[in-house]
């Protein structure tokens, strides 16, 4: 028997939807919902708890581009999941990845988490072209935008509550039991998506055309500037603000000496922030051109960093970890609606792409960082990756101005 939240006839939200996008976002919703704990835990609190059990700076680095060295591969799957069904390929890997978060619930050595890290990440290399492709198959586009946002905002809101209990939780108890919650709720929230139906839109190449090689996969950023543009600015962001994410928790943990709590509360004001900037994007995505609103995005990524490198107290850490809610949202949907405009069709080659450059930065930015920080002030290393970002920002609203002038 459904629960209660699932059985409704249609979402309370103005909108007007089929069936199926009416039974897609009830299970997304209650996915997302569920997820919170595991995003709690495992996106915010895992590398402070491994800085905490012993972790090395180069360990810590390692922890920091785990996310980037899974999605290396995501090329490749790209194209397999660009010819077929990406349903399996979202809900399988993440089911054996958030199972391994058992590990370090009950082996808490600094190299387990590492370990964990790295494999988790390399199957949602798997996952996260997918995604993107799964997206397209479950809502319909006039409303996507909207519906995500929706989704992340419950999650959103679930998180700020969840932030502070899991740091209390961690100092008072340690981290197997937080780690262990957030495995259970992970694999729950998963397999809702069993539930969630696919629709098969109208193929934009032949069904019969071979798999796209990895060359013939760059022909469609050569032959697409806004796609190229997007690439080479979102390159310098992402560079930047992967660059500094160990140091922020560096700062945190050795050098101002947050405990879990204080974490919890900078964790806090991501999520007030995250939420807001989610039902702005979600709003803003369906009624007008994604890419003003991916600018602030991109911008942002500059303006954390350099929160941290100028005052490096804990006011900044709250206000800079607002900002990074705030980026992060726009990044979530803001890329994905930018992509579904530029590149329909060719969704998930063009993510595949996306997080290969984001695996190759994002795999040399942690452990750079970290291996220099002995050498070179924190302050210089998050003032330069502000510069970075901000280089990024000026290429893609250059480019967005002339295609203006142009239109």
């Amino acid at each position: 028997m459904k629960p209660a939240f699932l059985t409704q006839s249609q979402p309370r939200f103005g909108l007007r939807l089929d069936p199926d996008a009416s039974n897609n976002f009830r299970w997304d919703f209650g996915a997302a919902v569920l997820f919170s704990a595991f995003n709690v835990v495992f996106n915010q609190f895992y590398l402070p708890m491994a800085i905490q059990q012993g972790a090395s700076n180069v360990q810590v680095g390692l922890l920091s581009a785990a996310p980037a060295i899974g999605l290396l591969l995501s090329p490749l799957w790209a194209g397999w999941i660009e010819r077929m069904n990406p349903k399996p390929f979202v809900i399988w890997p993440n089911l054996i990845g958030r199972a391994l978060i058992l590990l370090p619930a009950f082996f808490g050595v600094p190299w387990v988490y590492v370990a964990t890290a790295l494999a988790f990440h390399l199957l949602m290399g798997i996952q996260a072209p997918a995604y993107a492709a799964l997206m397209t198959r479950i809502y319909p586009a006039q409303q996507r935008g909207r519906l995500m946002g929706y989704v992340r905002v419950a999650m959103g809101v679930m998180m700020i509550p969840i932030a502070y209990f899991i740091g209390l939780w961690t100092d008072i108890g340690g981290p197997s039991g937080p780690l262990v919650l957030a495995s259970l709720t992970g694999l729950v929230s998963i397999s809702m998506f069993f539930g969630v139906r696919t629709s098969n839109p109208a193929p934009t190449r032949s069904p019969a055309a071979k798999r796209a090689s990895l060359k013939e996969q760059w022909t469609v950023v050569k032959e697409n500037r806004p796609l190229a543009v997007f690439m080479v600015a979102t390159t310098f962001s992402g560079f930047g603000n992967i660059l500094v994410q160990p140091l922020y928790q560096i700062t945190q943990v050795e050098l101002l000496q947050l405990t879990n709590v204080e974490i919890g509360y900078a964790r806090m004001a991501y999520y007030v922030c995250l939420i807001g900037a989610l039902l702005a994007v979600g709003w803003a995505v369906d009624r007008y051109p994604p890419e003003r609103t991916l600018t602030y995005g991109i911008a942002a990524f500059g303006v954390a960093p350099l929160l941290y490198g100028l005052f490096g107290n804990y006011p900044a850490v709250l206000v800079a970890s607002g900002v990074q809610g705030i980026g992060d949202a726009i990044w979530d949907i803001g890329i994905l609606a930018y992509v579904f405009r530029i590149a329909p069709g060719r969704e998930a080659v063009v993510f595949g792409l996306h997080l290969l450059l984001f695996g190759i930065r994002g795999s040399i930015g942690p452990i750079l960082s970290t291996a220099l920080v002995d050498v070179v002030p924190i302050s210089a290393l998050l003032l330069f990756a502000a510069v970075c970002s901000f280089i990024g920002t000026a290429l893609f609203w250059s480019d967005i101005r002339k295609r203006l002038k142009t239109e």
